[in-house]
C-alpha cells in the first residue's frame, strides 16, 4: 500500500504534474516563459473536475495571468 493518500486532491495533483511534464516540454509553453500561476490553477482545476466531477469548473483564462 502507497504512503500517499489517493484522495482525489492527491490523485488530481499528480495528474496536474504528469500533464506538467509533458505539456512543459512543449515548444508553445516553452515560448511564453513556462506555465503561470493562472495556467496551474487552471489545469489543477480541470484534473480536479475530472476526477470529482461535482468539483467546480474552472473559468476559461486568456492569456498570462498578472499575477
Amino acid at each position: 500500500m502507497s504512503d500517499i493518500a489517493q484522495t482525489p486532491e492527491a490523485v488530481a495533483y499528480q495528474l496536474m504534474r504528469d500533464i506538467l511534464a509533458i505539456e512543459g516540454a512543449s515548444t508553445g509553453l516553452r515560448q511564453t516563459g513556462g506555465p503561470d500561476r493562472a495556467w496551474l490553477l487552471t489545469a489543477y482545476a480541470e484534473c480536479l473536475h475530472t476526477v470529482r466531477p461535482d468539483a467546480v469548473r474552472p473559468a476559461p483564462t486568456h492569456g498570462r495571468s498578472s499575477f
